[in-house]
């Protein structure tokens, strides 16, 4: 590394270990201090700050490099709360910024304040260079991700939604690699699935025989899940799972073509991770399952209810509308009501557009000979409630390989013993800060 890449590794660190020592465990959170101090540096560098309190020591912080132009914008996004660790099952405190044989120790190091360290870097830089963008770019970070996002993302976008309408959006959840056969990949969130929650309920039926108890409802859940259990949701693989499928496979000397989907990832399986596969399955179809089954009756006086609760996760493409069909299928002839208590569908960016082109282009600078693959996460993240907004969103945060691999990081992801190599968190920031120059070049060419 030359002494300016070295200089960027120990400021990133040290951004990152000072977010680590301020308290943000959601429940309660505590990130106002986090985003005043984010606010603090940008101001002092010349950058407009914009702190929003959303509830007693809660809040986001909007840091603004301004454009020569109105339009979309480009926006950094991330969140400063992370969720709670034990110290006594971690090998350092993790909530001191301890360095040691490299790598920094903490919660956040992984999810997701290096991010929130990488973009501010990147701003900061861009800042101290005197770029002057076309669009304006934003640093925004936000509070309360961990629990909903009432006191983050929902409460910023009630007031400035305007903002998201088709920006271009860094996010977490994606700049992680994998090896095959000696082959580098960095994974690039570019879609998520939904997620919707559905109550069953079998009502409360009187009992005008207490000698005989009536079973009805026992009888007609039992039958319910029967069906939820050999029920498979119809549909196509995404083409983004395809994509990173067919690129996976390739790399292990086999063709897609000719091989079930159910094939090729028990291949994958042993020839790349059992992670991977699994997850790559779950990229592969909706999802119907139960979380929990309640009812019967404790007393021979009291009236049977039964109830059943369960996840859906829905690829990009399937609707509300699609939902609520599938779910009267489920329930037809048994006498049992369902209600769907949230339903958000699931989005796909694609793996094209000027900023997607733009994190290929600064990989193939910072990490020569590797090569971005795009995928559908199965969790969610804040990324979800840009849909409507027509925002493309990407998760990028790279990594170095022989600092952590997609299957390392998703172990530390609310795990013990989160850390991050210092050299992962100045490849970041130069690879992020190298992404949106070439994004700015592009956008000036169109």
């Amino acid at each position: 590394m030359t002494n300016a890449d070295d200089a960027i590794q120990h400021e990133a660190t040290e951004l990152l270990r000072s977010l680590i020592r301020i308290p943000t465990v959601n429940p309660p959170g505590g990130e106002l201090a986090a985003a005043r101090y984010i606010a603090d540096l940008a101001e002092a560098e010349g950058i407009h700050a914009e702190l929003l309190e959303t509830a007693p020591g809660r809040g986001n912080v909007l840091l603004k490099l301004a454009g020569r132009e109105p339009g979309p914008p480009l926006i950094l996004l991330s969140h400063l709360d992370v969720v709670g660790a034990n110290e006594n099952e971690w090998k350092h405190p993790p909530f001191e910024g301890v360095i040691e044989d490299g790598y920094l120790w903490g919660r956040g190091t992984v999810d997701t304040k290096q991010l929130t360290a990488m973009e501010l870097m990147t701003l900061l830089r861009l800042a101290r260079n005197k770029i002057t963008p076309r669009r304006d770019v934003y640093l925004i970070a936000t509070a309360d991700e961990e629990s909903g996002s009432v006191h983050g993302l929902k409460a910023l976008l009630a007031t400035h939604g305007e903002l998201f309408q088709g920006a271009d959006v860094v996010s977490e959840g994606g700049g992680f690699p994998i090896v095959v056969n000696d082959k580098l990949f960095y994974l690039c969130e570019v879609g998520q699935k939904g997620l919707c929650q559905v109550k069953f309920t079998y009502p409360r039926v009187p009992n005008r025989n207490p000698f005989y108890p009536e079973n009805t409802g026992l009888a007609r859940l039992s039958e319910l899940i029967a069906r939820i259990a050999a029920f498979t949701w119809p549909g196509e693989v995404p083409v983004t799972t395809r994509m990173l499928i067919r690129e996976l496979m390739e790399a292990c000397g086999e063709k897609p073509e000719g091989h079930s989907v159910a094939d090729q990832i028990a291949f994958l399986q042993t020839k790349v991770s059992p992670m991977m596969g699994q997850t790559i399955k779950a990229m592969t179809e909706s999802t119907l399952a139960l979380t929990l089954v309640n009812g019967g009756r404790l007393r021979r006086e009291l009236d049977g209810e039964y109830e059943a609760t369960a996840d859906i996760r829905l690829l990009p493409g399937v609707t509300r509308e699609e939902v609520e069909s599938r779910l009267a299928e489920l329930c037809s002839g048994l006498g049992i009501e369902w209600e769907l208590l949230t339903c958000q569908e699931g989005y796909d960016s694609g793996s094209e557009g000027p900023l997607y082109e733009a994190m290929k282009a600064a990989l193939a600078t910072h990490s020569p000979g590797a090569k971005m693959v795009p995928f559908i996460a199965t969790g969610s993240s804040d990324g979800r409630y840009l849909r409507e907004f027509e925002s493309k969103v990407f998760g990028f945060s790279p990594v170095l390989p022989e600092d952590m691999t997609f299957d390392q990081a998703v172990s530390m992801v609310h795990g013990i013993d989160e850390r991050i190599a210092c050299q992962s968190i100045g490849f970041g920031a130069r690879v992020l800060y190298e992404t949106v120059m070439h994004y700015l070049e592009r956008r000036e060419a169109l």
